[in-house]
């Protein structure tokens, strides 16, 4: 995010201070009683900071011009130049291709210039490469679309031919609008090999533009075939930009996974994804926006998953049944944001945070959302260093509402605030291994008879930081350090006013 939000990150966590690594098993509490009205400006100020979204202007780019040149090429999977057909090669879609082509296998190749398919029909004339079919066109060769090229696919029908191989690998811009492209497999037939569901690849530098279309039944589960994949190539030239991706008010469905993308700009917007086997959205490596989204029915893995130095916002999402966590970020670095998205009945932990280690760069925001229903914790958060988890609502979870785990004890910086937790199967925050911590505003409801409110390190000082958050309302700032010997008495929190 912009620097001009970072006094407000300091001002929260910046009286955290440093501690030497744990090497004993007795701690001291140390608890510091603080004011709220200062955290509560600097948490406005974070809620209110628009700077790190993905716009749609970010991923303009004007549509090559003139009429592209349409070719026929030979495909090779190991020599210089074949790289784009890396997604081709490990997967056995060339024996596929080569079954339907009787020869060599070669590539539909669009170079210098737009086209759309009712032009490269005619300009192909040869049905069993592109024929018309039902309400659109039936593609039946691989298509490479070359870095200086466009294919325009508008207000039609493209199915991709599963027994042939067929496949888009984009190096310049594939558009897709008020279109809809699914895979095509026709009748049955023993003695045909087994099926290749088709794909697309996006390399870096180009452009993917998907908007009010819809993608159906593309993808399996191997190298750069799961969907819609983006991916950099050793073998392409550092100036070369990331992938662009939009997907904009369109649906997904019936995907292996649905946008798997590496070093990418992406906005995904308003669109829905259903009966996916993998994952919804995989991301690695990329600046991102995922806003307004309806995610349904992700049947192996988690629904979205962030890794890598990627950074954005995550926002406004609906995110059910997922197989997994709705959202899962996984070793990674950046600011990012995960606000305002409404979860529901997920595999295991609502949202998972895991292995992001203070010295990351960068701050993680989690807030603003509602989880219910998951078969784990609302959110679990394994190795992380710094945090800010505010204003969340979490219901109805059988483990715990909020679980912070680091396996070994690592100075840390966390934040819980204004969280609302309810009917918890377990304790409402659990905290292991996290030595600097500060609470306060959060409302525990739906208490079992007898149940433990706060567990791990913090039931020590259970009493007295629901005294000094609860009863006195002030933010409570706890660092546990090593020691020696058991402190006793026990600590005591002057009051914050």
């Amino acid at each position: 995010m912009h620097r001009l939000t970072t006094s407000a990150w300091t001002l929260l966590v910046g009286l955290l201070l440093s501690t030497p690594a744990l090497t004993q098993t007795l701690y001291r509490h140390q608890i510091e009683a603080l004011p709220s009205q200062p955290q509560q400006q600097a948490l406005a100020e974070l809620l209110a900071d628009t700077t790190a979204r993905v716009t749609a202007a970010q991923l303009v780019a004007a549509v090559p011009s003139g009429r592209a040149r349409v070719s026929l090429a030979p495909m090779f999977s190991a020599q210089l130049g074949s790289w784009p057909f890396e997604s081709l090669v490990g997967s056995g879609l060339f024996k596929v291709i080569a079954d339907y082509q009787s020869q060599h296998p070669r590539v539909l190749q669009l170079d210098a210039g737009s086209i759309d398919l009712a032009q490269l029909e005619r300009t192909v004339a040869n049905p069993k490469i592109l024929s018309r079919y039902k309400d659109g066109f039936l593609l039946s060769y691989p298509l490479l679309i070359g870095a200086k090229a466009a294919l325009l696919v508008e207000d039609s029908h493209l199915y991709l031919n599963s027994h042939s191989g067929a496949a888009l690998i984009n190096l310049g811009q594939l558009r897709l609008q008020r279109s809809h492209l699914q895979s095509w497999s026709g009748t049955a037939d023993p003695a045909r090999p087994r099926l290749f569901r088709p794909f697309i690849m996006a390399w870096a530098g180009s452009l993917t533009l998907i908007e009010h279309s819809s993608l159906a039944r593309l993808g399996y589960n191997a190298h750069l075939t799961r969907g819609l994949s983006s991916r950099r190539s050793p073998q392409q030239s550092a100036g070369t930009g990331p992938a662009r991706v939009l997907i904009r008010d369109s649906q997904l469905r019936e995907m292996a996974s649905g946008a798997e993308l590496h070093d990418a700009l992406v906005l995904i917007d308003n669109s829905s994804f259903a009966d996916i086997q993998q994952y919804a959205i995989d991301l690695h490596d990329s600046r991102l926006s995922l806003r307004q989204n309806r995610i349904r029915q992700v049947r192996n893995q988690s629904a979205i998953r962030i890794g890598g130095a990627s950074s954005g916002d995550v926002t406004q999402n609906l995110i059910v049944a997922s197989g997994k966590s709705a959202i899962e970020v996984v070793a990674q670095t950046g600011d990012l944001s995960l606000r305002d998205n409404l979860i529901g009945n997920s595999g295991s932990s609502g949202i998972r945070l895991q292995d992001r280690p203070e010295q990351a760069d960068g701050r993680l925001l989690v807030a603003g959302n509602l989880i219910t229903n998951s078969r784990g914790s609302g959110i679990d958060a394994e190795n992380i260093g710094a945090a800010l988890i505010a204003g969340n609502r979490i219901n109805a979870s059988p483990e715990y509402a909020i679980s912070l785990r680091n396996s070994r004890p690592q100075p840390g910086q966390i934040g819980l605030f204004d969280n609302r937790l309810a009917n918890i199967g377990k304790s409402m925050i659990r905290s292991l291994g996290i030595t600097q911590l500060q609470l306060g505003g959060n409302r525990f409801e739906g208490l079992a008879v007898n149940q433990v409110v706060l567990t791990g390190d913090l039931l020590p000082v259970q009493s007295l930081l629901l005294e000094t958050t609860v009863q006195l309302g002030c933010i409570a700032q706890l660092q546990i350090a090593p020691t020696a010997q058991a402190v006793t008495p026990q600590p005591r929190a002057p009051r914050c006013d």
